[in-house]
């Protein structure tokens, strides 16, 4: 244990890198107990936000294919530009604040899986 501790003293990374890792065993924990216990997730795992994230652009999508096809057409254009300059303001730093910045990568996250959704439609 005192090598354990050692080591987190001289390497400050290592010890955020443990923190982070124990947060998402926690958030982990928290949704698989939620699951069992009620047979819902509580949404705060990463993974489970993405899944649900993905399902719903799915969903949203399959409509809009069956319902109105030129509008999915027009959405896949709209999405892949979406990408390539949320991808070119991130690469230029554009960016005022990392606030902004983070806003940003949260959108290209976003986009990134409305494309895979579009990718499995297609």
């Amino acid at each position: 244990m005192q090598e354990i501790d050692v080591l987190l003293d001289d390497n400050p990374a290592l010890s955020m890198e443990m923190v982070l890792k124990d947060e998402h065993n926690r958030q982990a924990h928290q949704e698989l107990t939620s699951f069992n216990d009620t047979g819902k997730f509580v949404n705060k795992h990463p993974f489970v936000v993405k899944q649900k994230r993905y399902r719903e652009s799915y969903e949203e999508l399959i409509e809009l294919k069956n319902t109105n096809p030129s509008a999915f057409l027009t959405e896949i254009t709209n999405v892949m530009q979406n990408i390539r300059r949320i991808q070119s303001q991130l690469n230029t730093k554009k960016y005022k604040s990392d606030e902004e910045r983070l806003s940003w990568e949260q959108n290209l996250e976003k986009a990134l899986i409305r494309k895979q959704a579009i990718e499995d439609i297609i």
